[in-house]
């Protein structure tokens, strides 16, 4: 009887240390299972257990399981979740000086983007981000956006006067489309399907990966190809959980979130590329509007947004970036 218990004793402990040794991480975001978040998350996930021989798992919840896109930042906080990639203009709430990544026509294109994310604008942020509590562990993005309509296409900036157009609760998205004619509609993006459906609001933006994905255009079968901004998004934890974890397992993550946001950014690249014919396969009507007058209105939101001669000085260092 004494062997018997002595080797559950020993069984139990055994497994405890087992269960102690295990680090497990939750990492949340708003995306599907097939997009490039979930595809980023998952080589991050890989690589974090590859590099800690089992040690920490990462744990990924997809489709706003746990929470929106700004209730899964508060959770970074509060400690109910640990890993989170919202795009960045809900971290502004949060972060302020991140703004200046919510400006339209911010990039010339994608190469440009990310110069400007790993260099030294991005170390910048970095360091606000860590001053409010997040640590940042790499830059994904959210594609090249445009602009989808329920009931006419636009064909010309002129078109867009007076349509209610979802954006995100960002205040530069909000100014943006304003400026551009629009009555800018801040909504919930778990909402847009509904809304459009219903005619709440008449369009929205959005890249054509999650045009596509979210299958917006079974009730917004116009496309118009603006490229009005192209969208950071940021993969976070607090920086409390970051420095409560071994040394070791702080530098794995970092290299982590660097190596898989090349992945992310690559695979909206390849979607977004890739996607039009099939989008016009599906019966959606595409239209390039000339972008011209889009920029020209854009200077409002740049006198309106630019304030600072910090601001001044971040917007001149992104505009140089080559």
């Amino acid at each position: 009887m004494k062997k018997l218990l002595l080797g559950m004793t020993l069984s139990l402990a055994m497994a405890a240390t087992a269960t102690a040794e295990t680090i497990v991480l939750k990492a949340g975001h708003s995306a599907n299972p097939d997009e490039p978040y979930h595809i980023g998350l998952t080589e991050f996930a890989r690589i974090v257990k590859e590099r800690t021989d089992g040690k920490v798992e990462v744990q990924i919840f997809p489709n706003n399981q746990l929470g929106n896109e700004k209730e899964m930042i508060e959770g970074l906080l509060l400690g109910t979740l640990d890993i989170t990639v919202p795009s960045n203009g809900v971290v502004t709430n949060f972060v302020p000086k991140l703004g200046i990544f919510d400006l339209p026509f911010l990039f010339r294109d994608r190469a440009h983007m990310y110069k400007v994310m790993d260099g030294p604008v991005g170390e910048k942020l970095n360091a606000a981000m860590q001053e409010k509590g997040f640590r940042l562990l790499g830059f994904y993005e959210a594609g090249i956006r445009h602009i989808m309509t329920r009931s006419k296409p636009i064909n010309s900036y002129d078109d867009l006067a007076g349509l209610k157009i979802r954006t995100m609760q960002v205040p530069a998205h909000v100014a943006s489309f304003n400026a551009f004619g629009a009555n800018a509609t801040p909504l919930a993006y778990s909402e847009l399907y509904g809304a459009l459906q219903s005619g709440l609001v008449d369009g929205a933006e959005a890249a054509n990966t999650n045009y596509n994905s979210k299958k917006f255009y079974e009730v917004a079968p116009y496309w118009a190809q603006v490229g009005w901004t192209a969208l950071v998004a940021d993969l976070i934890m607090s920086e409390s959980k970051f420095q409560s974890l071994p040394a070791d397992v702080q530098q794995v993550l970092v290299e982590a979130g660097l190596a898989s946001a090349k992945v992310e950014r690559q695979a909206y690249a390849n979607s977004d590329n890739s996607l039009l014919a099939s989008l016009k396969d599906k019966g959606v009507k595409v239209t390039r509007p000339d972008p011209v007058p889009f920029r020209q209105a854009s200077q409002q939101v740049y006198d309106d947004f630019i304030k600072t001669d910090a601001d001044r000085k971040l917007l001149e260092m992104i505009l140089a970036t080559q």
